[in-house]
């Protein structure tokens, strides 16, 4: 990868093909969990950019809040002479894609948001509210483990309570990603867990935003992902919505092929060429599609 100084640090980053720019942001603890969904041939044609988010990887550190990352990605899209971006953002990167978009609106082309851990705010006064107490004792323990040696039993704890097996998915995402996680755990438990926890984002930051927004989600049993679904419908009404029926919040590695289809078509839709062309009867929003994971593209 090649590294470019942003705000302090070096921020390591790839750029492949030309194109439309799509800037892929990965969630937390590994870098290349969106590698195999920016090499899917969907996104031919499109200017595919992958970073590592400051602290992990090949970037430097430290960590940094969603407002501070949200300015390395707005100085790398100024290094790469990029005027406006399409944003793919995976869990936390998700959560960090909203803080770009409301933040640095005439920076984002469209919004495709994949599976975000909703605020805390907003859980707290939602219908969704036991789900903290779900949250909060799984980043408890997840802590503990960390602290006393066991980082692999941390990601453990963080993830079996919502029946995430993170040993196949890091496997499926290619070669190096299991030790490169367990290398940075530390951006993860000490920088970031607290920050995420405690997040605050609702209605009002999401009406700066102007961007088209798909909210790409699963139907999985994990119990955070109707609450995100009812999260994204409030902050966005008029979203777009893919589900992926058999799939889970890590199917953008085990699964990359169907994740992209319908991420590709949105982005192809509302590409600088495409809205040029486009009937000005044509709606902007779509209803929500279900789409059917094909049974030959499941890891092993």
């Amino acid at each position: 990868m090649k590294t470019t100084n942003v705000n302090g640090i070096e921020l390591a980053y790839d750029v492949q093909s030309e194109g439309e720019p799509v800037l892929f942001i990965h969630g937390a603890i590994w870098t290349d969990f969106l590698r195999p969904l920016a090499e899917q041939p969907a996104f031919r044609g499109c200017q595919r950019i992958r970073y590592h988010r400051r602290g992990y990887g090949e970037s430097g550190g430290p960590a940094g809040g969603f407002d501070m990352q949200a300015a390395d990605i707005v100085a790398l899209l100024d290094h790469l002479e990029v005027d406006r971006a399409h944003l793919v953002g995976h869990s936390e990167g998700a959560m960090i894609a909203l803080v770009l978009a409301a933040s640095y609106p005439d920076r984002v082309r469209s919004l495709a948001l994949l599976e975000p851990l909703p605020s805390s705010s907003w859980l707290a006064a939602s219908d969704f509210a036991d789900l903290l107490g779900i949250l909060g004792p799984a980043f408890e323990a997840m802590v503990g483990r960390y602290q006393a040696g066991d980082v692999a039993g941390a990601f453990d704890a963080l993830f079996e309570p919502t029946g995430l097996d993170w040993r196949a998915a890091t496997k499926a995402a290619g070669p190096g990603v299991v030790d490169q996680g367990l290398k940075d755990a530390a951006t993860f438990v000490n920088g970031e867990a607290s920050a995420l926890v405690e997040w605050s984002f609702g209605v009002e930051q999401a009406a700066t935003i102007s961007s088209p927004v798909l909210s790409w989600g699963t139907a999985s049993e994990n119990p955070i992902n109707p609450a995100t679904r009812a999260f994204l419908y409030e902050l966005f009404p008029q979203r777009e919505e893919v589900i992926l029926e058999s799939g889970d919040h890590f199917s953008v590695a085990t699964n990359p092929a169907a994740v992209a289809a319908p991420i590709a078509e949105f982005v192809s839709r509302h590409s600088a060429a495409h809205r040029t062309n486009a009937d000005p009867q044509q709606p902007r929003f779509r209803s929500p599609r279900r789409l059917a994971r094909p049974t030959n593209s499941v890891a092993s």
